[in-house]
């Protein structure tokens, strides 16, 4: 089991209720099982799973991208602004 950091950030953050949470994820160690992790507690969060980018340490990367104990992880929602 790793720990990571998930930072929430629009509607997202509005579905959780908080800004940023600890995750602990099972293997595989992956953004996608981070994601599931985070769905099962928050099932509204599951209804986004298709528009969500994923960051992590500030980089983009594929839901399938190995994570590593203390990384931080944003599922970047659609943004539009002017």
């Amino acid at each position: 089991m790793i720990h990571v950091l998930v930072k929430f950030f629009g509607p997202l953050r509005d579905v959780v209720g908080c800004d940023e949470m600890r995750l602990s994820v099972s293997p595989p160690y992956t953004g996608e099982s981070a994601f599931e992790v985070l769905s099962s507690r928050h099932t509204e969060v599951g209804l986004w799973r298709s528009s969500l980018r994923l960051a992590v340490n500030l980089e983009y990367v594929d839901f399938s991208k190995v994570l590593h104990e203390g990384d931080e992880l944003c599922f970047v929602p659609p943004v539009s602004g002017g």
